[in-house]
């Protein structure tokens, strides 16, 4: 995971120089120096840890050995992409090294987990950091494939139609009103038309915006029914819903179903 998105910008200069470990201190002098620009460093860095981790996945012993016990284990509760946020009693998938992790992976390439063992797959606020050409229909593809028949998956995003009715609002209290409590919009943008861009593209980790329509038709043209609009908190998932409040404010909730063989059978062929 990258981060989700909120309505607040990097933090300050003055905040950051003094939280900076000797690893950022270094970053900060050398990115400059670099014959690229901080945009395409940033999309280097993240490419070659992918790389590295598949590698591990492929050759290291530890790593393969990790697979081969996951891909035993049937009614799975997965939370990709999860970033800090990996909860006990779940396979918590990430492509960097946090907390609660149970295994580093590029879910963007391929899920670690065997055909039909998840009961359930939670995405949250990591859809909107694949992009449009090769990673979103193919991520959601694995989600599928991962999937038990009638399993859930339950993706959570920033919800577009909410921030453009905010920017197409007088003010800046709709922004507000979407926000944490401990942020101030204006006083964290010049105009409202950059706090949009920053959730649309927060320094090009995200590729664009989704509402209720444009999710619900790539879930649909990946293979998933039932498609519905959730609100937080509440939807189908089995145990209960994993939301995190600081998402609450201003997230789309959407849930689908992978279709049972016996309905697909049952439906016939299409006319």
């Amino acid at each position: 995971m990258i981060g989700g998105a909120t309505l607040n910008q990097p933090s300050t200069a003055k905040n950051t120089a003094n939280s900076l470990s000797l690893k950022q201190c270094v970053g900060k002098w050398l990115v400059p120096r670099l014959p690229v620009n901080k945009h395409v460093f940033g999309h280097i860095r993240l490419e070659l840890n992918a790389i590295w981790v598949r590698l591990m996945l492929l050759v290291h012993p530890r790593y393969r050995w990790a697979v081969s016990k996951l891909r035993v284990r049937r009614k799975i509760l997965a939370n990709l992409g999860c970033g800090p946020f990996g909860l006990a009693g779940w396979v918590n998938l990430d492509l960097f090294p946090h907390e609660n992790v149970t295994l580093r992976c590029d879910c963007r390439w391929r899920i670690p987990l065997a055909d039909g063992s998840c009961a359930a797959i939670h995405v949250e606020h990591f859809f909107e950091h694949l992009n449009h050409e090769d990673e979103r229909h193919e991520f959601l593809s694995e989600c599928r494939r991962c999937l038990e028949d009638g399993g859930v998956l339950r993706i959570i995003v920033p919800d577009a139609e909410l921030f453009v009715r905010a920017y197409l609002a007088e003010g800046w209290e709709a922004f507000q009103n979407i926000a944490p409590p401990e942020e101030r919009p204006e006083q964290s943008f010049i105009t409202k038309m950059d706090a949009l861009n920053h959730v649309f593209l927060q320094g090009f980790e995200h590729y664009g915006g989704y509402d209720r329509q444009s999710l619900a038709h790539e879930l649909i043209s990946t293979g998933f029914f039932d498609v519905r609009a959730e609100s937080f908190r509440q939807g189908r998932f089995p145990g209960g819903c994993i939301d995190r409040e600081q998402h609450r404010q201003y997230s789309l909730y959407m849930e689908a179903v992978k279709q049972r063989t016996i309905d697909v059978a049952h439906e016939g062929p299409l006319s």
